[in-house]
């Protein structure tokens, strides 16, 4: 145990089992409620989550990357200390080789949380679901015999077998089935569409 302790507390391993310990805290707190790790993505351009991004990064929690990140991280530079660094004579040749083990095993770990997170990136996709007046402006087409203030059905394309929805419009009119129209306005309390004639 105090060997494992001398190698995690020592240079160059002590640079990432610092990030790690407190990813380690945040995942415990995490499992108890106290924050929840899908509220922070690395989707934004800025900062730290645009940094990641740029290494083919995205679309998974920046919590989960940085975790990955610095575990791999970790555990290429406990190697390197635990089975290659100790073959070095100390001082400057022992520090220089260890720094270039800091910076492989971060290249590293970035290439490997990579190729984790991409095909992750498909878990954590956010489907906004169409609202009701997003209709608004789009065209429909009639599929009842006639449309009046009481009265009315439309169909309208949504990429799939499309929507039917309930339409009404001033009388008189000459709508008629297979005509279309342009959606002017939404009613959310009676949930009804009205239509004007397409221009």
């Amino acid at each position: 145990m105090e060997t494992v302790l001398t190698l995690i507390s020592s240079f160059p391993t002590v640079v990432y089992t610092i990030p790690l310990a407190i990813c380690l805290v945040f995942w415990l707190f995490s499992l108890f409620g106290v924050f929840d790790f899908l509220d922070v993505d690395i989707d934004s351009e800025a900062g730290l989550a645009g940094l990641l991004a740029t290494f083919g990064l995205a679309g998974v929690p920046i919590t989960l990357s940085l975790s990955l990140l610095f575990l791999f991280a970790w555990s290429l530079s406990l190697f390197s200390t635990a089975w290659l660094l100790p073959w070095l004579p100390a001082g400057l040749v022992y520090n220089a080789a260890g720094a270039a083990a800091l910076v492989i095993s971060l290249i590293f770990s970035v290439y490997l949380t990579g190729k984790i997170t991409r095909p992750l990136s498909r878990l954590f996709v956010t489907h906004e679901a169409r609202s009701n007046r997003s209709l608004v402006a789009k065209y429909c087409e009639i599929t009842s015999l006639t449309v009046n203030e009481q009265f009315g059905q439309a169909k309208v394309e949504d990429g799939g077998a499309g929507l039917i929805i309930s339409i009404r419009a001033a009388a008189p009119n000459d709508f008629k089935k297979g005509d279309h129209a342009l959606i002017y306005e939404y009613d959310p309390d009676k949930n009804l569409y009205f239509i004007s004639k397409q221009d």
